[in-house]
């Protein structure tokens, strides 16, 4: 992939950041969801991966210095996080124009993966 590509990928980021910041209930966080690997509070937490990805992938982070395949996965971990919060209402994502669906075909597209659930 060429350095245009990689932008792409960083671009497509934003997105999930969006969304996986949206599903987050930070109120109780005691480190306003700066995930802590020593704190059995963070380890134990069922946001500890979402954590995880968002302190990998923040805005502050930076993604312009991952590598490829670290770009690469971590959009397919925001793509199955953005799958898993479909409804099943999304059985023909090709005709679904959702900013969900949209955002999946585009990744989809970029990583040239082929899409799941189409009919």
């Amino acid at each position: 992939m060429s350095e245009v590509d990689k932008s792409r990928l960083i671009e497509l980021l934003e997105y999930p950041r969006q969304r996986i910041l949206q599903s987050m209930e930070l109120n109780q966080c005691p480190h306003a969801g700066f995930f802590n690997q020593t704190d059995m509070q963070c380890i134990n937490c069922h946001q500890g991966m979402e954590c995880t990805w968002m302190n990998h992938n923040d805005e502050n982070i930076a993604v312009e210095q991952k590598t490829m395949e670290d770009l690469r996965q971590q959009l397919l971990f925001a793509v199955d996080f953005i799958d898993s919060s479909l409804t099943p209402h999304h059985l023909s994502r090709r005709h679904c124009e959702c900013e969900n669906c949209l955002w999946l075909r585009k990744v989809q597209t970029a990583l040239n993966i082929p899409a799941r659930n189409v009919s």
